[in-house]
């Protein structure tokens, strides 16, 4: 799946908890490259992403509230882009882990959203993200 900023492809889900995991690879963009995973997303306004951008060399996991972008986790690490690239997200309960390839790097705690929300992916500005082997695996469901 090609992913190009503006497309929408949120799925609608009733997972609270889980592990979402995706593989990536970033194709092209000048002034954004990357791509990232949205959970718990209620509408356009409201979920959490983590990303990662290989022009910033840098891997975050933001939730956006009332469409308001608040970075609550990130790192640095140099992977490059146009080769493939696995980003996975642990969510149970208010604990969030990211990880790149596999190697944990993110641990955060938040209490933002706390109910049920639909997945998707996600890119921004001039990036061309290709996307692949989606996988979800929900926790214990839990609706709040």
């Amino acid at each position: 799946m090609r992913c190009m900023p503006g497309a929408d492809w949120m799925w609608p889900r009733t997972n609270r908890n889980g592990v979402i995991e995706v593989k990536f690879k970033a194709d092209s963009g000048i002034v954004d490259q990357g791509g990232g995973l949205i959970w718990r997303a209620l509408d356009n306004d409201n979920y959490y992403i983590a990303r990662y951008n290989p022009l910033e060399q840098n891997f975050r996991i933001y939730h956006v509230k009332d469409g308001l972008r608040t970075k609550i986790a990130d790192t640095w690490i140099q992977l490059p882009a146009g080769v493939w690239h696995k980003l996975k997200i642990t969510h149970f309960d208010n604990k969030i882990e990211g990880y790149l390839n596999d190697r944990k790097l993110l641990e955060v705690t938040d209490k933002t959203f706390v109910g049920s929300g639909g997945i998707g992916l996600w890119t921004k500005a001039d990036a061309v993200t290709v996307y692949d082997d989606l996988v979800i695996n929900s926790g214990p469901k839990v609706d709040g």
